[in-house]
């Protein structure tokens, strides 16, 4: 059970001079856009990161500038055929261009910026799904690069998870798409293990640069306005300086 707390006065949040940035992370079916909602909806100080949109003029000169990192790894194939998707593509550029961006906004906006979607869950799912060339020892500077730009830009994380079963229903029964949607637990539980895997290898990497405040909520057991009073804990004492 986690215990419920008072919402953060606007007063208290104003005391941070520099942005305070969130990640909400975990599997499909965890409870990520409820809680991305809910928090977004209680507290006027907190606002929902952007992302990268080409087709707005003000994101272009992100992805021009970001191009000669990009393009090395997408020429790149040594003994692999597969080439990056346009998806992945944007992943990368959000990675290495998206931090000054999250900051300006922070501070334009609001104290607290929360991502769904964020880096960890990028570059989890580029280091386990991505093409097999990112596993080489030629792009180790690579990742270590984007590790310790991100360690150092994300102040906490939130690791929402539960069982294999309840994920699976959740998936199933929700109205957005996924690519496990319609599989039982049999074709599910190995893609739900590889990602939990791939997040705990890009969080220890992380470490090695700086240990963000990590907090893991199982939402079967607790309910999202719980969830929500106790991130506010978490927020309070960081935007307080503890």
């Amino acid at each position: 059970m986690v215990e419920t707390v008072t919402a953060i006065p606007n007063q208290e949040v104003a005391k941070r001079t520099s942005p305070l940035i969130v990640e909400l992370v975990g599997p499909a079916g965890a409870g990520k856009s409820t809680l991305s909602r809910v928090l977004s909806q209680r507290y006027k100080n907190m606002v929902i990161g952007p992302d990268i949109q080409l087709r707005k003029m003000g994101h272009i000169p992100i992805f021009m500038k970001n191009i000669p990192f990009v393009m090395p790894m997408y020429f790149y194939r040594g003994p692999w055929n597969r080439r990056f998707t346009w998806e992945e593509l944007k992943y990368v550029v959000y990675l290495k261009g998206w931090p000054s961006l999250l900051k300006q906004q922070a501070a334009n906006r609001g104290n607290v910026i929360l991502l769904d979607h964020g880096p960890v869950f990028r570059l989890a799912t580029l280091l386990e799904f991505g093409p097999m060339q990112l596993r080489n020892v030629a792009f180790e500077t690579w990742w270590n690069q984007l590790y310790w730009q991100w360690a150092l830009t994300l102040d906490m994380i939130i690791w929402l998870d539960t069982s294999d079963p309840i994920l699976v229903d959740r998936i199933n029964r929700r109205n957005q798409g996924h690519e496990m949607k319609g599989k039982g637990i049999s074709d599910t539980q190995p893609f739900l293990t590889r990602y939990r895997m791939s997040y705990l290898r890009t969080l220890d990497k992380m470490k090695t640069y700086k240990e963000p405040i990590l907090l893991h909520f199982n939402t079967n057991q607790a309910s999202v306005e719980q969830i929500a009073d106790a991130i506010l804990v978490a927020c309070r004492s960081k935007l307080n300086g503890n």
